[in-house]
């Protein structure tokens, strides 16, 4: 199932390999300012985003064991 959310501009999926164990992850880029104290930050904008991510892994967690969200503007902080 694709994921679908506003202000996402992209998903891909990697792997993080650890000594003993490998973490699926998928990858969130986001327009929106993801720095608490970013003049430009959206709190429910961000809270949806984080909502959708979460209601997507709840389904998916067989295939995805971790979501990260990326900002992709700049002046972050």
């Amino acid at each position: 199932m694709a994921f679908k959310s506003p202000h996402v501009s992209l998903v891909s999926f990697s792997v993080e390999i650890g000594a003993t164990d490998t973490t699926n992850i998928m990858q969130i880029e986001t327009d929106l300012h993801l720095n608490t104290r970013h003049p430009s930050y959206d709190a429910a904008a961000v809270e949806r985003l984080v909502r959708d991510a979460q209601a997507y892994l709840a389904g998916n967690a067989g295939q995805v064991t971790r979501i990260r969200l990326v900002s992709t503007r700049g002046g972050q902080t």
